[in-house]
């Protein structure tokens, strides 16, 4: 009897070796303030929209009733895993050579950025998940026939619905890539309709119908208080231009002197994290607050660009400033009254992987900082735009560039887990180089519409 072979793109699965190394030296992971608060309101059963509940609820169950927490990172890396294999076989569908497919699969799954961040119990990891299994669909359907069949379009719809639910600026990427999708398949609009009810009815879902089922409170972040730096940078820059009606809207918020001297342009934390800043008054004017951005982006569009560019540095500048800190998952997990707390596996893993830790806090630019990643994901996508037979790939790295365009808008601070999404599919896209070189120039492969 023959034993048949399996198929080259499970050997991605390996990748999951060196994150489970990470994972018994560092048991049960990562976790922050943000992580407290949830893991807070799991264990009372008092729900807020601070943060998704969607997330909140998955943490909960996950872990058993907040009880296990590393059974929430175990299964984080595992599903990073699997993603991984899937987008190898996608990759080699498509014309990658198959060696160079798992060889970047295991180059994700050994990359400390990535693993440490998989590792964390935030919703940065579920959310960067989802977007890396909408790229992966998108790849899929790169060949045009995928788009007629029903599952290929549900698939990507499921992601997308976990993009849009597990952070508050999911929706921008996800509307910007639909408007892209209207526009390509103008022609025939009825391919965007499935698309469009997955996703919707998905969302819906996990957002309003499960913060209603569990009875969640709170408005949540108004999209005004994500855009106070950028007030800041033009009252520093700028002050002539603000009215006393718009002074006292600002100050209603905190002392002018807070806003002059708390205000630095790669972190918003400062500021918006200073014990004398009040959000209370914005929360009950909603209205006057977003008017006043929108008139300070119009009025001083040079100050607000420059601010985002300056915040936006570690998108595109490996080297790290001086003047600023970049955030990466907390080393140590910080004292709480909730009971997480470190308890480490194995004391040879641990040994290990601080190695490479204090190692990469040394060489920041080279193991932490995303523009490494970055900027040679965007020289290729550049490239396979000239190719005509290419084209088609370009759909998947619009869901980058989109991304991409909204990390910049919207980050708060110089964080990587903002960039972990990007980081990931940044790798992953580097291997399409490689049909640049064929003859062809175009796709090739099983037929995607499976």
């Amino acid at each position: 009897m023959r034993i048949r072979r399996p198929p080259a793109h499970w050997l991605a699965g390996l990748s999951l070796l060196p994150m489970l190394v990470w994972w018994l030296g560092w048991y049960p992971g990562f976790a922050s303030s943000d992580t407290m608060d949830q893991w807070r309101q799991g264990l009372t059963g008092e729900y807020f929209n601070h943060h998704p509940p969607v997330h909140t609820i998955y943490l909960e169950i996950l872990s058993l009733g907040n009880t296990r927490p590393g059974l929430v990172t175990l299964f984080q890396i595992c599903a990073l895993a699997g993603l991984l294999v899937y987008a190898a076989k996608r990759l080699i569908e498509a014309g990658v050579p198959s060696w160079l497919a798992i060889g970047v699969a295991w180059l994700v799954g050994a990359a400390p950025a990535v693993v440490t961040t998989t590792l964390t119990l935030w919703k940065d990891v579920v959310f960067g998940l989802c977007l890396l299994w909408a790229w992966i669909e998108l790849i899929h359907l790169s060949k045009d026939a995928g788009w007629e069949r029903t599952w290929p379009t549900v698939r990507l719809g499921l992601a997308l619905a976990g993009v849009w639910a597990f952070r508050g600026n999911g929706p921008i990427t996800v509307l910007l890539l639909f408007l892209l999708l209207a526009w390509v398949h103008r022609s025939r609009l009825r391919r965007m309709v499935r698309l469009v009810a997955v996703t919707a009815v998905t969302a819906i879902l996990l957002t309003t119908v499960l913060a209603s089922a569990i009875g969640a409170t709170g408005d949540g972040i108004d999209p005004s208080q994500v855009f106070l730096p950028d007030i800041a940078a033009s009252l520093n820059s700028e002050p002539d231009t603000f009215s006393p009606e718009d002074i006292e809207l600002l100050t209603d918020l905190a002392p002018l002197q807070i806003w002059t001297t708390r205000y630095t342009c790669y972190d918003s934390t400062p500021l918006l994290f200073d014990p004398s800043f009040d959000h209370e008054p914005l929360r009950s004017n909603r209205r006057a607050y977003r008017s006043l951005v929108v008139a300070v982006a119009l009025r001083d569009p040079d100050s607000v660009l420059e601010h985002r560019a300056c915040l936006a540095n570690f998108l595109y500048s490996p080297p790290q400033p001086d003047d600023a800190y970049f955030h990466r998952p907390p080393y140590e997990i910080p004292p709480n009254t909730v009971g997480l707390a470190r308890a480490r596996k194995s004391d040879r893993a641990f040994a290990v992987t601080d190695a490479i830790w204090r190692w990469g806090e040394e060489h920041l630019w080279l193991v932490w900082r995303p523009a490494l990643v970055l900027i040679p994901t965007a020289v290729v996508l550049a490239a396979l735009a000239t190719r005509r037979g290419l084209r088609p790939l370009l759909l998947a790295g619009f869901l980058w560039v989109a991304h991409l365009l909204n990390v910049a808008l919207t980050s708060p601070a110089q964080e990587l887990r903002y960039a972990y999404p990007l980081y990931v599919i940044g790798l992953l896209t580097l291997p399409l180089a490689a049909l640049l070189f064929r003859k062809q120039g175009s796709l090739s492969g099983p037929d995607a519409g499976r």
